[in-house]
């Protein structure tokens, strides 16, 4: 009899597939059978690593597994976030990724080791922060239709304050610059403390500066706040208005924090992490983490973090060339 070489080679084909597969399967299905380390690509003590620490520690727990929070900082999170993105698809590294690195880095730095959508699967957004737009005392308007109204009466008079060119801070205030059609200058200073300094002290006239650098000097006066950057208002600030319902339709510019693993890691892993993450998040330390940076949670499935840091992508791509800044 005739054999179909063709038809063994195909089976032999199908044989190593199936098995590999099973494997994968059976490998998933233990998962986790040891300890897992979650890289921080910034120092500790910032939001990010704290959120990292109260989710980490939780979902170790839930899986039956260590977490350990590995702090790997350097060049704006690039570090870390390459780090997890050179590592095995196992599920045993993660990160604990941020807008910086992976929806602002990827379009203002001209070369990076990574790519935010080929290199990661996403597994679920966890938090966003909202800005305040805040301005000094002595900047003639109370509410954002009166500040723009004044940045269009004297264009080009009016300044806001940043930590840095290419920084969060500074991309919301281009936005704001984008959206209401106003000229306003930005001065970028070497740091959050820096700017809010000079803003207190009436050398800038405002800025979008974070809830915990804002809410010090906001009942004494030293700065008034006029708007929120989020969706919706925050719940350490009730009565301000977000810049949409403030005068700005459709702003929003947050900064954001999610959980990634390399590219190719197991759909299954992905999920396991996923529910582990969510019922995390339903923890009432894990919720007093998230309410003392006067952030938002966030969460939901990969698909719905993988279409939102493409689409964050996408803004600040936009935002970038229209206001023709140089990248770097």
């Amino acid at each position: 009899m005739e054999i179909n070489r063709s038809m063994v080679s195909g089976t032999r084909a199908c044989v190593v597939g199936c098995a590999l597969l099973s494997a994968l399967g059976a490998s998933a299905q233990n998962y986790p059978s040891k300890s897992m380390t979650l890289v921080v690509p910034f120092p500790p003590g910032a939001a990010t690593d704290v959120f990292a620490r109260a989710a980490g520690r939780r979902m170790g727990e839930l899986l039956g597994q260590t977490i350990v929070v590995l702090n790997r900082d350097g060049a704006s999170g690039a570090i870390g976030t390459e780090m997890v993105a050179k590592a095995a698809s196992d599920g045993y590294t993660l990160l604990w990724g941020s807008s910086g690195p992976l929806a602002i880095s990827p379009v203002w730095t001209e070369k990076l080791a990574y790519d935010p959508l080929r290199d990661f699967a996403p597994v679920s957004l966890f938090a966003k922060i909202p800005y305040l737009l805040i301005v000094h005392p002595m900047v003639p308007a109370k509410n954002v239709k009166e500040l723009v109204a004044l940045a269009k009466a004297k264009p080009g008079k009016l300044n806001f304050a940043s930590s840095g060119t290419g920084g969060t801070a500074h991309l919301a205030g281009e936005l704001f610059k984008s959206m209401a059609h106003i000229d306003i200058v930005h001065v970028p200073y070497r740091g959050t403390s820096l700017f809010a300094t000079e803003l207190i002290a009436g050398q800038v006239d405002l800025a979008f500066a974070g809830p915990t650098t804002a809410l010090p000097h906001l009942a004494p006066g030293r700065i008034r706040a006029l708007a929120t950057s989020g969706a919706r208002r925050s719940e350490m600030f009730p009565d301000v208005p977000t810049m949409s319902e403030a005068g700005v339709s459709g702003y929003e510019f947050t900064q954001w924090y999610g959980l990634l693993v390399p590219a190719k890691t197991p759909r299954e892993i992905v999920t396991a992490l996923n529910g582990a993450l969510l019922k995390a998040m339903d923890e009432p330390d894990v919720k007093k983490r998230i309410a003392a940076e006067a952030a938002a949670a966030a969460q939901g499935t990969p698909e719905e973090f993988a279409a939102y840091l493409k689409s964050e992508l996408a803004k600040n791509a936009k935002m970038i060339r229209d206001a023709k800044l140089k990248r770097e």
